[in-house]
C-alpha cells in the first residue's frame, strides 16, 4: 500500500518508507530521539543500539507504516502508524518528528492526513493519538483533525522523568 502526497506551497514529499530506505529512516528517528528526547516514548540509546535488521523489521512489518517528509530529496521528518495489538480496529498514531527549520509551515496536517488514509485502507473503527502534557503543538494539530480527548495517564518517560501522557481518539 502506498500513499504519497505533496504540499504545492513549498518542494515537500510525504512518502511511505520502505525497507531498502531503511538508513533515511534511521538517520531522522535517531535525530529526533537525539534533538527531542522528552516527547518520545523510546529513547536515543535504546534506538542507536539497534541493528540494520531490526531497522528493515520496522519498516517490514505489515501492522505499522512510516512516512518520510522529503524536501528536494533530503528527509527532515517523519511519522507513523500502527495497528493497535490489543485491538486491529484501532490504529495509534507514532514518532512525528519534522526539523526545526521546517517546522511552523502546516506540514503536520500533510502527516494526519496521510495517517488517517492508512488507517481507514486498514479498516480500523478509531485512532488513537497521544501526547505528554505541555505539548501543545501535538494538542494543536490533533485538534485540527477533531481527536476528542479520551483521559490522562501519568507515565514514566524515557528522559526519567514523570508526567502526564494525554489521550485523543478519533472514531472514523
Amino acid at each position: 500500500m502506498s500513499i504519497k502526497a505533496e504540499i504545492r506551497k513549498e518542494n515537500y514529499v510525504l512518502q511511505q518508507l520502505d525497507a531498502t530506505q531503511w538508513q533515511n529512516y534511521k538517520k531522522i528517528r535517531l535525530e529526533a530521539l537525539r534533538t527531542k528526547p522528552g516527547v518520545f516514548g523510546s529513547n536515543y540509546r535504546k534506538e542507536a543500539a539497534y541493528t540494520q535488521q531490526e531497522w528493515v523489521d520496522l519498516l517490514d512489518n505489515q501492522n505499522c507504516i512510516m512516512f518520510g517528509l522529503y524536501e528536494q530529496g533530503n528527509i527532515v521528518g517523519i511519522t507513523g502508524a500502527v495497528l493497535d495489538r490489543d485491538d486491529l480496529s484501532n490504529a495509534i498514531l507514532i514518532a512525528s518528528f519534522i526539523q526545526e527549520p521546517h517546522r511552523g509551515k502546516g506540514l503536520s496536517k500533510l502527516f494526519y492526513q496521510a495517517r488517517i488514509a492508512w488507517a481507514r485502507q486498514k479498516q480500523c473503527v478509531q485512532i488513537t493519538v497521544s501526547h505528554r502534557a505541555g505539548n501543545e503543538s501535538s494538542k494543536a494539530a490533533n485538534q485540527a483533525f477533531n481527536f476528542s480527548y479520551s483521559h490522562a495517564q501519568e507515565v514514566e518517560w524515557p528522559d526519567g522523568t514523570s508526567a502526564a501522557e494525554l489521550m485523543y481518539v478519533l472514531k472514523l
